[in-house]
């Protein structure tokens, strides 16, 4: 599944969990799905707001557990700077996506409380009880597309890495819009 909402203050992105398996260069094997893995999304964003880039219910396909090392964007333009990639209990938060904008901890305490991508793992042939989200701000007025992610993991005391294509456009216009949260909270917490 693979939701979004694109508004004029900000773009949060829910990516598939399919991701396109690579090899690292001393030949390792991917971990999670091999598809397509490619997703066109494209919409307005503000200046120096805070996007969300979404990767729900990793699944693991391979015989060991696997646990995540680092996610991270491959050839961004300079503009865009990721401020952290955490991970989120999808059964803390009853959904497996997210289509808010802004820094999650800050914007919704108590809903989104954040863990590093390292500090769980995912069982052989089960889907991941954690969701990975890399905020990102874009500080200069562009269109700026995203194409890929790395996906850094250990399995079975042997580290490997797979990217996951994306086809993403964003246009940030100025100015940025005041404060914290230029949408009410209602619109921007998953609950009331």
């Amino acid at each position: 599944m693979i939701g979004h909402r694109i508004g004029t203050c900000a773009i949060a992105i829910a990516l598939s969990a399919a991701v396109v398996a690579g090899c690292g260069d001393d030949g390792q094997r991917g971990v999670f799905p091999a598809g397509p893995g490619s997703v066109s999304i494209s919409g307005p964003a503000r200046v120096d707001e805070i996007q969300n880039l979404t990767v729900p219910g990793l699944h693991n396909i391979s015989d060991q557990p696997v646990r995540l090392r680092s996610v991270r964007m491959v050839g961004q333009p300079a503009a865009v700077r990721v401020l952290n990639v955490r991970a989120y209990n999808i059964n803390e938060l009853g959904f497996g996506g997210t289509d808010v904008s802004g820094d999650l901890p800050s914007e919704c305490p108590g809903e989104f409380v954040p863990r590093s991508i390292g500090s769980f793992t995912i069982s052989p042939h089960k889907d991941s009880a954690w969701m990975v989200i890399v905020e990102f701000k874009i500080s200069k007025p562009g269109t700026y597309h995203l194409r890929r992610l790395k996906v850094s993991y250990s399995t079975d005391h042997t580290n490997g890495w797979q990217y996951e294509y994306l086809r993403i456009t964003i246009k940030v216009s100025n100015p940025p819009l005041p404060g914290l949260r230029p949408l009410p909270k209602s619109a921007v917490c998953g609950r009331p």
